[in-house]
């Protein structure tokens, strides 16, 4: 039951959420407290919260595809009367976690502002149109910005725009690995999805041009007016080239892709980095 409940919550991907918000507060204060850690588990929290609330307002159309057929609600291992009651007390619980651990109150307002895109937004329109992705993507990329209002940072200026980027970035590429390894799948459901619109070809052209983009704005977060030491530098710059490299490699020099490893590489990329900057952060 147990490990049905962390399931329905999708916990693998909101520990992530979770270390970005992490991300962002150290960025706004560097010496490590149990507020920024707080922080960083309290969208955690709120991110299986809304993640639950997901997973009920999808169920039937996860019964219909094979990647999600096994999810708890689809198979019957839970019912939606308890997903339900699981999602209020995540949210609950989460948003006072964040809000006892912030130094500002917009960073709690700004955390249910991204519930509310992500579940009453892009989940209620994405099964009408492919650009629910735009509110998608904007729920996706407020942890980090949470985690730099929680730490006391400005609401508006080059650092938090440059945290939004990076995710907005990341973002793309991890739905759309998502949707190519899966395509098949994809291509038998009723959702609009860009498999439907674009060939493959084209999707993995804009995907290696997203990698770049990605990797050039990884490197832009050393022109932050921090002491980063030689080694950190030199190790942000290798990871972003690093990814770029095996992006192009395997989508433009090789026939047969491996998309499931190009989505944990992806993941894996963007977690070191943010390793990367944080240590940096907290010993300068």
């Amino acid at each position: 039951m147990l490990i049905a409940r962390l399931q329905l919550a999708k916990t693998g991907l909101c520990l992530l959420i979770g270390a970005t918000t992490f991300f962002g507060f150290l960025l706004a204060s560097s010496p490590f407290t149990l507020n920024s850690l707080a922080a960083g588990f309290g969208v955690f929290i709120i991110a299986t919260g809304a993640a639950t609330l997901n997973s009920v307002q999808e169920y039937q159309l996860d019964g219909k595809m094979k990647r999600t057929r096994n999810r708890p609600l689809p198979k019957g291992v839970l019912t939606t009367t308890q997903a339900i009651f699981q999602s209020v007390i995540l949210l609950v619980v989460g948003v006072n976690i964040l809000c006892l651990a912030s130094d500002a109150a917009i960073a709690c307002f700004v955390a249910m502002v991204a519930v509310v895109l992500y579940n009453g937004v892009y989940t209620l329109l994405k099964q009408k149109t492919v650009l629910s992705l735009v509110p998608g993507l904007i729920s996706g990329a407020l942890p980090p910005y949470i985690g730099w209002l929680a730490g006391g940072g400005e609401i508006i200026g080059y650092v938090p725009g440059l945290i939004i980027t990076l995710l907005v970035l990341w973002q793309v590429p991890h739905f759309l690995l998502i949707l190519l390894n899966h395509k098949e799948d994809y291509l038998q459901s009723t959702l609009p999805h860009l498999l439907k619109i674009f060939k493959e070809s084209r999707l993995k052209r804009f995907l290696v041009t997203w990698i770049g983009a990605l990797a050039f704005t990884m490197v832009l977060f050393l022109t932050l007016p921090l002491p980063f030491t030689i080694y950190i530098k030199g190790a942000v710059i290798f990871n972003a080239i690093l990814l770029m490299a095996l992006f192009f490699i395997e989508l433009v020099l090789r026939r047969q892709n491996n998309y499931a490893l190009l989505f944990i590489t992806l993941n894996g990329a963007l977690f070191f980095h943010m390793v990367l900057l944080a240590t940096g952060r907290i010993y300068t």
